[in-house]
Parts: structure tokens; C-alpha cells; sequence
């Protein structure tokens, strides 16, 4: 399996794990709070806007490669 794969597929499990965390922080705020579900529901938002931010970053970045192995691959081929 290729190094990008194998990213993607641990992203996977990351957004499991952050989810998880993020119910338990957020049950817990609202217990301490008596918030009757509103801090599980900011939490989880605040966490999946940080990951599909992470996801842009890791995209973009693996674009950027790709674009430098396409010159790099011309370059060879002249």
C-alpha cells in the first residue's frame, strides 16, 4: 500500500477517535452545565471543523506533490 493510503485510512480512524473524544468532553460540559445537549453539539461541530480543516491541508498538500512529480517526470522524459 502507498504512503497516501495509508494516510487516509489512519484519517480514519483519527475522526473515530476525535468523535469519541469530543461526545465525552461534551457529555461531560453538559453535566457540569446542565446544558441538556448543547455543549456535546458545539464540541462536535468545533471538532469536525478542525478536521475537515485538517483534511484541506493534507489535500492540498498532497496536490502540491503530485504537480512537483508531474515537472520532475517531464523534465526526465526531454
Amino acid at each position: 500500500m502507498n504512503k497516501k493510503g495509508i494516510v487516509f485510512m489512519a484519517m480514519g480512524f483519527e475522526l473515530g477517535g476525535m468523535i469519541f473524544g469530543a461526545l465525552f468532553l461534551g457529555r461531560l460540559i453538559d453535566n457540569t452545565y446542565d446544558l441538556n445537549g448543547i455543549g456535546t453539539l458545539i464540541i462536535i461541530f468545533l471538532v469536525m471543523g478542525g478536521w475537515f480543516y485538517h483534511l484541506y491541508i493534507l489535500l492540498r498538500r498532497f496536490m502540491e506533490d503530485d504537480e512537483a512529480s508531474e515537472i520532475e517526470d517531464s523534465k526526465h522524459l526531454h
